[in-house]
């Protein structure tokens, strides 16, 4: 698909990669590293990597995640997701966010004003999937449709009837890595919708619900931090 094509819905069609990167098409680094012949080569996926990993959202893996094996395990991973977004809007499981998080999810405006202040939609070339509001309004219609009530039936006449399947968890998951959490959208935005949080909110449900995170960030941080009281389990 090329940038500026995609619609949310497309994010649950299965396909081998929702968009291609192409280094010709990213922001050029400043003098003196400027010259596209001192660009290292983009390694692409081996054939086992792909068949083994979730890699179709932009052939990058950012936190690894298996495929499941059966379609059981997929339904059952997508079961998790959806009872961890109902806890993450639920005060008794996430007082202390569940204020910022639903004005964010309700309130943005759509003027993609944000899109301009974020390091990874210019660095890409404008990748339609990596602008600030793409991921936020992926989880806004899979709550409207999945969490309020007479949603699904809304969802026909919206124009954002996403199915909720392993496809999109898997995407969602990896999505939730192109982001920094730098908050720029946040400072940009003229009503103050904070993007960052929703991505922040939303690897909370992959971690905490579903053990997908960087290993680096999970097993041998928070689990080490949780097991030990320090990250470096000590």
């Amino acid at each position: 698909m090329k940038a500026g094509k995609i619609r949310l819905k497309d994010i649950g069609k299965p396909s081998d990669q929702m968009v291609q990167l192409n280094p010709a098409d990213f922001m050029r680094l400043p003098y003196p590293y400027d010259k596209a012949d001192s660009d290292p080569d983009f390694k692409q996926l081996t054939e086992a990597q792909k068949n083994k990993y979730e890699a179709s959202l932009d052939g990058v893996l950012a936190i690894s995640i298996p495929k499941p094996e059966t379609k059981a395990e997929e339904e059952e991973l997508v079961r998790k997701f959806l009872s961890g977004l109902e806890k993450l809007l639920t005060k008794e499981n996430n007082w202390t966010f569940l204020q910022p998080l639903t004005l964010s999810l309700e309130y943005c405006a759509k003027c993609q004003t944000c899109n301009e202040a974020c390091p990874i939609y210019i660095g890409s070339g404008k990748q339609e999937i990596y602008r600030p509001t793409y991921r936020s309004e992926v989880l806004r219609a899979i709550v409207n449709k999945y969490i309020k009530k007479g949603g699904k039936t809304f969802a026909k006449f919206s124009g954002n009837d996403i199915d909720l399947n392993w496809t999109t968890v898997a995407r969602l998951a990896e999505l939730a890595y192109r982001c920094t959490l730098c908050r720029r959208c946040a400072q940009t935005c003229p009503i103050g919708v904070d993007n960052g949080l929703i991505t922040h909110e939303l690897r909370k449900v992959f971690s905490q619900e579903m053990g997908i995170a960087p290993v680096e960030i999970h097993t041998l941080g928070s689990m080490k931090h949780l097991k030990a009281g320090s990250s470096t389990g000590l």
